[in-house]
């Protein structure tokens, strides 16, 4: 990296940090504090689906070069979003999932095939499968309250599809800057508690001491949450603006095809108008502190489904403000 770029980030991410630590309401920063999140907005749909007005402003998405595992693909930008929007307050759900298939008749791709993907072969160097595995039955138990997982990003559009038909609203998974924006919910750091991954007990479903067998291939975090696998939808603690599982539980779609960072500032970012690997982004119960922070970019074909990928969604703020 040239030394006139490494600059660059470091200025961009002081004048950041410094905004942040002033609270310059002129910074177009959202308030950093939970109690800036009013009842009001929070609103439930025809599935039970909770949701959160996400405000629209501005926020520096990426990672600094200082940040601990960061990859080359995190370049620090501004990114500003001009319109809000509703996002889920959690993961779509298995009961939630199961209620799209009920109405529509829809069968996964794993259905479909007749098998899902399970967890990485360390010794075959891919991935192991679960015969006669689905979202229905991935391997572990689950119950209508988990996140749903063993979909494709075909899957997770189709459900947003039924449910936008069903209801008459724009419902669509989260842009990539959408989904930063809404997980760091105000602040900079590389978590949403803050920089020390250690201190992250409580906050997430990641690899740990529980599953540190298991998941030996992503070195996990120092505690034990309780779970080898999933866990329930909001059983650990939510950001700042009451998001649960923004990081952790499982990986999360977004609309975007991936792309590199850009070094400017930019608008309302869709990603590429064409690609070959979708975004996820979030971390997974199978992670640990590299693949669990904000700013983690991961992605794979439209097609891939696993065992610790799911989805949650967003609702366009404009089809349910009022005056």
């Amino acid at each position: 990296m040239s030394v006139d770029r490494e600059i660059r980030s470091l200025l961009v991410w002081s004048l950041a940090l410094g905004w942040l630590a002033a609270g310059h309401a002129e910074s177009g920063l959202p308030p950093r504090e939970p109690s800036s999140v009013r009842a009001s907005t929070v609103w439930t749909n025809s599935l039970g689906m909770r949701f959160r007005r996400i405000p629209a402003g501005e926020f520096l998405a990426g990672s600094p070069e200082a940040e601990a595992g960061r990859d080359a693909n995190e370049t620090a930008h501004r990114v500003t979003l001009t319109r809000s929007f509703w996002l889920g307050v959690t993961h779509v759900t298995v009961g939630q999932f199961a209620d799209f298939v009920k109405a529509s008749a829809y069968r996964t791709a794993a259905e479909k095939q007749g098998w899902a993907t399970g967890a990485w072969d360390v010794a075959g160097e891919k991935w192991s499968r679960i015969e006669g595995g689905s979202w229905k039955s991935p391997g572990f138990h689950q119950d209508a309250s988990h996140p749903v997982v063993c979909v494709t990003w075909h899957d997770a559009d189709a459900f947003c599809a039924w449910l936008s038909e069903k209801e008459g609203r724009n419902y669509r998974l989260p842009a990539e800057a959408e989904w930063e924006y809404a997980a760091r919910a105000g602040v900079g750091t590389a978590y949403s508690w803050g920089d020390d991954p250690k201190a992250g007990a409580g906050w997430l479903n990641g690899s740990d001491r529980t599953s540190e067998n298991l998941f030996a291939l992503f070195p996990g975090f120092p505690w034990s949450d309780g779970f080898v696998h999933t866990s329930p939808a909001a059983t650990f603690r939510p950001n700042a603006w009451g998001l649960y599982d923004m990081l952790g539980n499982t990986l999360q779609w977004c609309g975007d095809w991936f792309g590199e960072y850009p070094f400017a500032a930019v608008e309302d970012p869709r990603g590429p108008s064409l690609g070959k690997e979708r975004v996820l982004r979030g971390g997974a119960f199978v992670y640990g502190p590299r693949h669990c922070r904000n700013a983690f970019r991961g992605r794979n074909s439209p097609d891939f489904q696993n065992f610790y990928v799911g989805f949650r969604v967003l609702c366009e703020a404009a089809e349910i403000d009022r005056p």
